[in-house]
């Protein structure tokens, strides 16, 4: 798996929503966002520097198991043909998505065996959990987060070739329950403790082109990273 390092120098844009790859030209306004105490504790995350933001920028780029895109408007986006800038856009940000890849682990049918179960030279299949965040609260209640978690769920689905999708919502966040069960996406757990339900989405690749594309579907554009070499 090398998922963000994939997708670090491409721009999936779609007609509502465009996803660019988490860049430092980000770090600014995502640190801003992230000060407020409403989107960290629906986030569940914690309050970072400035500085630890940056290094957590730096961390994910390189993490093979995380698949990160900032969220913008394709309304507000200077849409090329084939190449995309970052920092002509940032005016557009208003969330991100994310994927956590995993590999599908096999269930253990035999529990409390000592029998090692026979090698297989197969692949594991990989899952993925996906959460998505609008920050901007004027675009909210738009379609931006269903566009951009359609896109991200194609994305992953066709490229990064995950095969389960699941996601852990707060069970007060009945807007955000609707957004997957409305994308066919079943609860398959609650974590009673947390008071989170868990919702999985498996389903075959045509099935989910099919249920996505109408929402989600992009083109691929070049986004190159900004570099400070003078010729």
């Amino acid at each position: 798996l090398a998922a963000m390092k994939e997708n670090y120098e491409i721009c999936l844009a779609g007609p509502k929503a465009t996803l660019f790859p988490y860049r430092p030209e980000h770090v600014p306004k995502y640190h801003e966002w992230m000060k407020d105490p409403e989107l960290l504790e629906a986030t569940d995350s914690e309050p970072l520097s400035f500085e630890e933001e940056v290094k957590m920028q730096l961390s994910w780029r390189d993490d093979p198991l995380k698949c990160t895109f900032i969220v913008h408007a394709s309304e507000a986006c200077d849409l090329g043909d084939s190449e995309i800038s970052v920092e002509h856009n940032i005016h557009a940000m208003v969330g991100d998505v994310n994927l956590f890849l995993s590999d599908i682990e096999p269930d253990d049918d035999e529990e409390g065996t000592s029998t090692p179960p026979p090698p297989t030279t197969e692949k594991p299949l990989i899952q993925a959990e996906i959460d998505i965040m609008i920050a901007e609260k004027s675009h909210k209640r738009r379609g931006l987060g269903k566009a951009a978690t359609c896109s991200m769920l194609l994305y992953g689905a066709n490229q990064l070739k995950v095969h389960r999708f699941f996601c852990k919502i707060n069970e007060d966040n009945v807007a955000s329950i609707k957004l997957f069960e409305g994308l066919g996406f079943t609860q398959c757990d609650y974590a009673a403790c947390f008071k989170q339900v868990e919702l999985e989405l498996i389903e075959p690749l045509e099935k989910l082109n099919e249920i996505l594309k109408p929402y989600g579907d992009y083109r691929v554009l070049k986004c190159p990273e900004k570099t400070d070499k003078k010729s």
